[in-house]
């Protein structure tokens, strides 16, 4: 079998060559890769540790804010499944996820995923990883597929574990999500590195600049040692429109 029909817009299909590696279709149209990808981060001690030391945190799905999120449910037959209870559903101790989106200008993610403006974003030109690969069971960067009527399938199946993880409710598609998703050797080790010169651009949220003026030329010392040829750009709303301004710095 090499393609899964998941609704009439989406279809899983196997990539030509080795591995398993299942391309996504909509609308007969393959997904690619876009130009730029964006991680949003909320402004506090962790989000701070990650731009100072350039690295991704692999999140198990029981963290996400979506409980639907990577939902057992999405998979007929599960060892153990009468065991287990809705709060532990989405637990997978040896999972590891990192979302992106590659939309910047998205009043919602703003809100959502920077603490309402409160927050920042790198811009990510090309996603290359400096921690080792040979890390994890298995990686990869994958888009997100959003359906108002996902299908169950086996776990035998052998998409099954990129459609686990990579499935969302219809009304999510405002996000524009892609995903690193990784089977970790380890469920302790949950940093994974990136290539600080991958990140062109940084958007600063207005209320880091408003509220916490040390913090905001923090994130600045931290742009000119880690990551000089980035941009920094203020985003807020505009003052007569319903869109977001970008403000470029000239630090």
């Amino acid at each position: 079998m090499n393609e899964f029909e998941i609704d009439d817009k989406y279809k899983l299909v196997l990539k030509p060559g080795d591995g398993n590696i299942w391309d996504v279709l909509k609308d007969g149209e393959l997904i690619s890769h876009p130009e730029f990808l964006y991680k949003y981060y909320p402004l506090n001690v962790y989000s701070i540790d990650c731009l100072f030391r350039s690295y991704f945190y692999l999140s198990n799905p029981s963290q996400f804010n979506d409980p639907f999120d990577c939902n057992i449910n999405l998979i007929e037959t599960v060892e153990g499944i009468e065991s287990m209870n809705t709060v532990v559903r989405n637990n997978y101790s040896t999972a590891g996820v990192c979302c992106l989106s590659q939309n910047i200008d998205n009043h919602l993610m703003w809100a959502h995923y920077t603490n309402n403006y409160d927050g920042f974003t790198l811009q990510f030109k090309d996603m290359q990883i400096e921690s080792p690969l040979s890390d994890y069971k298995a990686y990869g960067l994958r888009p997100v597929i959003y359906t108002s009527s996902p299908k169950k399938v086996n776990s035998s199946e052998p998409y099954a574990h990129q459609y686990l993880f990579t499935t969302k409710l219809k009304h999510w598609e405002y996000e524009s999500e892609w995903r690193i998703v990784t089977d970790l050797k380890d469920s302790k080790h949950r940093e994974m590195y990136f290539v600080p010169e991958n990140v062109t651009a940084i958007y600063v949220g207005h209320k880091v600049v408003d509220n916490n003026i040390g913090l905001y030329n923090l994130i600045l010392d931290i742009q000119e040692q880690k990551y000089p040829n980035a941009i920094v750009y203020v985003v807020y709303p505009h003052s007569t429109e319903l869109k977001l301004m970008f403000e470029r710095v000239l630090n």
